[in-house]
């Protein structure tokens, strides 16, 4: 009987490199199509596209921070604007975003938190100066908001941006739901000059104290949509991580960070959804470990919140 003859060596090390060129090239989107957790990067974006982000970057550039994970991780979002929050350095924040224009707030609250947003001047330019919206700080301890107008180049869209980070914890409830009476005044005021705002950061909506996050989120969709505002609905479901009650190596997900709309784009919330990346997918909101031995890495080494990315469709101008 003759002998079965066995493949030649080089054949399963052919057929290794082609699995593993093909799941670095399509695994992302095969993960995504099949339902699983995956690496956390942001899909791919078309040229109809406009994508807005907002990302909190923990005290940037904090102690330990990987600054060139987190440039990478910021380049990597092609996004057309990226709100951001908790900026103490400027200069190093435009070193990490070589050919963007940023427009921060002076003020940052007690602790020179800073906001404000990233724009890709090839695709908007600024109109006019940015305005800083004091009453936010409610008196002074809190940080401010920051809004612009944009305007894209080429003809549409063109929209106000308003960036905000609000209170924090489950005890700053009630000055939060000062805060959202005066942004709602805020978006009221901005919008007369053209009813296209996006407004987007970090509300930290923990809930009040001895309740739970849906009631804060129910409460600020009653309240900003009385100001013609619509929350684009966060499909993953989480934008954070805390260190839960429990104090130990395994972290928790919440929703804090949330983009809203009014105008033209509103048209549009039934259709997107807002999406996290990074550690927030990668876990899919679920709980983690990260210890200083086996770290997560972007949470240890970036921040524990996740950017948060919206693909609306690129409208044309819609202004006379």
């Amino acid at each position: 009987m003759a002998r079965r003859r066995r493949p030649p060596r080089w054949l399963g090390f052919v057929l290794v490199l082609a699995l593993v060129t093909t799941w670095s090239l399509a695994g992302e989107p095969l993960r995504r199509w099949w339902g699983l957790p995956g690496e956390g990067a942001a899909p791919g974006k078309s040229a109809n596209q406009l994508r807005v982000a907002t990302w909190n970057l923990r005290n940037f550039p904090d102690e330990g921070q990987d600054l060139e994970r987190l440039a990478a991780r910021l380049s990597a979002l092609a996004a057309d604007v990226i709100a951001v929050q908790e900026i103490h350095d400027a200069d190093r924040l435009r070193q990490a975003m070589p050919g963007w224009e940023l427009a921060l707030s002076n003020a940052g609250g007690r602790n020179d938190q800073r906001l404000g947003f990233l724009y890709d001047p090839s695709v908007f330019e600024l109109i006019g100066a940015p305005r800083e919206h004091e009453g936010l700080t409610m008196g002074g301890p809190v940080r401010p908001g920051l809004s612009g107008y944009l305007r894209g180049r080429g003809g549409g869209p063109d929209f106000h941006v308003l960036v905000v980070h609000l209170k924090a914890s489950d005890e700053g409830y009630a000055l939060r739901r000062s805060q959202w009476e005066v942004l709602a005044g805020i978006v009221e005021e901005i919008a007369q000059d053209d009813d296209d705002v996006i407004v987007l950061g970090d509300f930290n909506a923990t809930g009040p104290t001895r309740g739970r996050p849906e009631e804060e989120l129910q409460a600020l969709d009653a309240r900003l949509g009385a100001a013609g505002l619509q929350r684009v609905v966060n499909g993953s479901g989480c934008s954070a991580y805390w260190d839960g009650g429990r104090r130990d190596v395994w972290h928790e997900p919440s929703l804090l960070d949330l983009v809203w709309v009014r105008g033209v784009l509103a048209g549009e919330v039934a259709k997107v959804q807002a999406e996290s990346l990074l550690h927030c997918a990668r876990h899919a909101c679920r709980p983690f470990r990260s210890t200083p031995t086996h770290p997560e890495r972007d949470y240890a080494d970036v921040s524990d919140h996740c950017p948060v990315i919206v693909d609306f469709l690129r409208a044309p101008d819609d202004d006379p």
